[in-house]
């Protein structure tokens, strides 16, 4: 076994110097076997650092700008394309329920209490006044219900039940007393619903469909609620020519305009306020990474998303945007680190025109010892792909002197780190990455 992983480990090596080889080992995760490390949103600690949510789990910083690799076998073996903070911990909805980190260190996760058995949580959100208090839209069957937790997520009790069909997926929650809920999504009819509470989610009321996003050829999402205007809502919505549309409601969807068009053919990216809601900022993206400057861009709305000034593409070395977050002052955009073009996972600005990183593979480690036993694929393949190995470890029952033995799924070798792959393996993988975005979107 020993002599097979040694020869592994070389081949790994010697495949490793040529930027056209695929990487000898991949992830067996939900997200298929041979991927590449993409990002899917951003968050913050409890100690304000970023929590970068991948594709196979997350990057969570241990000091002086460095990031542990946590895999989603850890939290249940799914990784959300959001996840929330409270109070200091991580809360991840999943297809079995909602996992809740116990330390800092993110090596403990409990299931939480109170939630249906069979359950999918569709999105948890943190409460914006009270931070100890999480929201949770849960799916058991057919059936969808609100859920309320006092205590970080630990245990959850029902507080509305959904009529039976109806399908909602996401979930908004605003600083009203009482607060004021929205869920949405293709409701009973469709394909554009949704479903608002006025008294902290005790009852609610449907708007199924939205009138003016009734088209049953196009799908809407909703992207947020403002805070400041709290009948204003944004949403997206693709076109027959692949170009996303922003729309904004002024009267919680009674009615609906087209407020622009993103860049020719793009898709919607990241959306976020600014230091004020009357800041908006998109992010759009093309869905296959050519190297051009029209890969991805920013659209800047200064008077709460009614007008737009004209598209701002990003440099060469992105970001081409899977998401936008915006923290005291800086803009965070997430990219596709080196396979997307992009020269960081996580990239920041203060004026949306230069960006600098903030967290690449080089800054990331292997798993943490206390989880990698749960984590073996995912730690080869990061080993094998992108030189993020786990110190080798002394084998107790060897009986050669100096002999090892990994933590890293059987590759101890340092590989170097990889260099960008040349267009046709990048222009697969784009295809790949836009199309399991798009279903996720659709399915959300």
């Amino acid at each position: 076994m020993k002599v097979a992983a040694a020869l592994a480990c070389a081949l790994a090596s010697l495949l490793s110097a040529h930027a056209w080889a695929a990487p000898l080992t991949c992830a067996t995760t939900r997200n298929g076997a041979c991927m590449v490390a993409d990002t899917f949103s951003l968050e913050f600690d409890g100690a304000g650092q970023p929590l970068a949510v991948m594709n196979f789990g997350l990057f969570s910083a241990v000091g002086n700008d460095r990031y542990q690799a946590v895999c989603e076998e850890a939290f249940g073996g799914s990784t959300p394309d959001k996840l929330t903070i409270a109070s200091g911990r991580v809360v991840v909805p999943g297809r079995e329920g909602l996992y809740v980190s116990q330390d800092a260190s993110l090596c403990a996760w409990s299931l939480a209490k109170g939630l249906p058995p069979a359950t999918y949580v569709q999105q948890a959100v943190t409460d914006p006044v009270v931070p100890s208090r999480v929201w949770a839209l849960v799916g058991a069957g057919d059936t969808r219900g609100l859920y309320v937790s006092e205590d970080q997520g630990g245990s959850f009790t029902l507080r509305h039940a959904f009529a039976r069909g109806e399908v909602w997926w996401r979930l908004f929650v605003l600083p009203t007393t009482p607060r004021k809920i929205y869920v949405a999504g293709p409701g009973l009819v469709g394909p554009a619903a949704l479903s608002i509470s006025l008294d902290d989610g005790q009852t609610f009321s449907a708007r199924d469909p939205v009138p003016d996003l009734a088209d049953p050829l196009r799908t809407p999402t909703l992207l947020d609620v403002s805070a400041e205007a709290p009948n204003r809502l944004f949403f997206a919505r693709d076109t027959a020519a692949g170009t996303d549309e922003l729309w904004l409601s002024d009267d919680d969807g009674v009615s609906v305009k087209r407020v622009a068009e993103l860049p020719a053919g793009h898709f919607l990216g990241g959306f976020t306020f600014g230091a004020t809601q009357q800041t908006v900022y998109v992010g759009t993206r093309a869905p296959l990474f050519t190297g051009k400057a029209t890969d991805a861009a920013l659209l800047v709305s200064q008077d709460g998303g009614r007008t737009w000034a004209a598209p701002v593409f990003s440099p060469q070395d992105g970001p081409r945007f899977r998401c936008l977050k915006y923290r005291e002052g800086t803009l965070y955009a997430c990219g596709g680190g080196i396979d997307g073009g992009d020269a960081a996972y996580v990239m920041q600005s203060t004026n949306g025109l230069a960006w600098a990183p903030t967290i690449t593979m080089a800054q990331v480690q292997a798993p943490p010892a206390c989880i990698r036993s749960l984590c073996l694929s995912t730690a080869a393949w990061l080993c094998t792909a992108y030189g993020v190995c786990a110190p080798p470890q002394l084998d107790a029952g060897a009986n050669d002197a100096g002999a090892t033995a990994s933590d890293d799924g059987g590759c101890s070798c340092a590989l170097a780190r990889r260099a960008p792959q040349p267009p046709w393996i990048v222009l697969v993988a784009g295809l790949v990455l836009y199309r399991r975005g798009r279903i996720r979107r659709r399915l959300r």
